[in-house]
């Protein structure tokens, strides 16, 4: 009975380990997905809007005629700033920048290093936002993470062109979206146990998240180059039990993150094989624990019962 117990109940119960692993994989990727799609989304109203279309060309002229401090200049940021700074608190960023198409940082609801210099020629045209600006007076344009040093923190980077009713390019927004908005879901790990984790590795094989086990920073910083991340490289989605990062085996459900456009991303959802698979560990123990009890009752009474039947000499009946 205990082998064929534990012969029928092992297969079900890492099939059920197997099938949360995937089912939070699952999850987990379509939330990503969708909340890129809807900055995708977000972004392209924003350039759209009559507010941005105004108040661009105007930052600019304005900022040609005698920089920040001029009247002129005041005026416009009187009138359109604290709209635009509504947009900034509505849609979750950390920052909003509007800049003309000579390259001119014209505007941000937030003053940093950026505002006034030029994203064509200036100090930070080879920049991550030099190279969404460029890219922006195309098309739409993500950055992958890079750190925001007025956030202290990581940030997304997007920009898109700006175009008046006659369809003439005025210039680029760009947008910086915060890192928490990503690091919500994978902090999420409920049914994961202690040693259950959710992270994402970029094309360069850098952590794109922070590690549940390292006390120090791992965005962009720790290399991860595990079986499963290059599998997923390779365009496979799978559950399978290999070594993370830490040389620890554990059952790890990965898959690549589709269509995010400017960024190639991979998802692994992974926890330890002896949590995981304790409950099996458990059922086999104590299958033992229980045979080995009957085991040694049954030899118990055998003695005891032989013992006596050769003291009162009873003959032992046939079996």
């Amino acid at each position: 009975m205990g082998p064929l117990t534990y012969k029928t109940l092992n297969p079900a119960i890492k099939n059920e380990v197997l099938n949360h692993l995937i089912s939070v994989r699952e999850i987990k990727k379509m939330q990503i997905q969708n909340f890129f799609y809807e900055r995708y989304g977000d972004v392209n109203v924003l350039s759209k809007n009559p507010l941005v279309v105004q108040s661009l060309p105007r930052f600019s002229n304005a900022f040609k005629a005698g920089g920040f401090d001029d009247p002129s200049y005041k005026q416009v940021d009187t009138y359109y700033g604290p709209l635009l700074e509504h947009f900034l608190r509505q849609y979750g960023y950390n920052n909003i920048f509007l800049v003309d198409l000579d390259g001119n940082v014209v505007f941000g609801v937030k003053r940093d290093v950026y505002i006034g210099t030029n994203l064509k020629t200036g100090e930070y045209a080879s920049f991550t936002i030099g190279d969404v600006f460029k890219e922006g007076l195309n098309n739409i344009k993500f950055s992958d993470l890079t750190w925001c040093e007025e956030a202290k923190d990581f940030i997304l980077m997007a920009s898109v062109p700006v175009y008046d009713l006659t369809n003439k390019l005025l210039g680029v927004i760009i947008v910086e979206v915060p890192y928490s908005r990503i690091d919500v879901f994978l902090s999420q790990r409920d049914g994961l146990g202690d040693t259950g984790e959710i992270y994402i590795v970029g094309d360069d094989h850098f952590m794109r998240s922070k590690s549940r086990f390292l006390s120090q920073n791992t965005i962009l910083k720790l290399e991860i180059n595990t079986e499963a991340t290059k599998d997923a490289f390779r365009g496979n989605t799978d559950v399978r039990i290999v070594k993370d990062y830490r040389n620890i085996p554990v059952v790890s459900a990965y898959t690549q993150l589709d269509n995010l456009r400017d960024v190639t991303w991979v998802l692994l959802v992974e926890i330890d094989v002896k949590e995981a698979f304790y409950p099996v560990l458990d059922l086999n123990t104590k299958l033992i624990i229980i045979s080995s009890a009957i085991a040694v009752i049954t030899v118990v009474y055998l003695y005891f019962t032989l013992r006596n039947r050769r003291t009162e000499n009873i003959p032992l009946e046939p079996l």
